[in-house]
């Protein structure tokens, strides 16, 4: 494959650009990306083994969601850096361990973004710094709480679930 052309169509936090790319038979298609720096996406396990999540708005889909602790990663960040300071802001609480669990590539139709996962363990207590945009509230779940989230729909994020079955795999949760 080649970029024959290409077209930023929107910038602003993210960044939507138009490709003209040819194919090795020397066809030509336009593609469309979104842009993304990176995320992070955090399981929180407490001493006991529930789960932290949070609740939050997301305007994208007019309504709460329950989901685990997420964010952007800043422009050079690393990954684990930015897995600490969003439990900072989201939950209050700083992992005393931090595991990687590989990367999950949420939607490669149209967006380049990587979202880095992590377990976080003994947790200390922090004072919580959401960002202005954020309205969170957190939710405590034991590992059966978690599966009747999923079987009702209550819990239906797609990170969330990657990294819990990620994590349910380890033996983590």
């Amino acid at each position: 494959m080649r970029i024959v052309s290409s077209e930023i169509l929107y910038e602003g936090k993210l960044k939507a650009v138009r490709d003209v790319i040819e194919y090795p038979d020397g066809r030509c298609h336009r593609h469309e990306t979104i842009e993304h720096p990176g995320a992070v996406v955090i399981l929180p396990i407490t001493e006991s083994g529930s789960v932290v999540f949070v609740e939050q708005y997301r305007h994208s889909i007019r309504r709460n969601i329950l989901e685990l602790p997420a964010g952007t990663l800043e422009r050079g960040e690393d990954p684990s850096v930015c897995a600490a300071r969003e439990l900072m802001e989201e939950i209050g609480k700083a992992p005393g361990e931090l595991i990687s669990l590989g990367t999950l590539i949420p939607a490669p139709g149209f967006c380049n973004e990587v979202q880095y996962l992590f377990c976080a363990r003994n947790l200390r207590d922090q004072k919580a710094t959401p960002d202005d945009d954020e309205l969170i509230t957190t939710v405590e779940l034991s590992r059966g709480e978690i599966e009747d989230s999923i079987r009702s729909g209550r819990l239906n994020d797609a990170k969330s679930l990657a990294l819990l079955f990620r994590a349910m795999i380890d033996n983590l949760v």
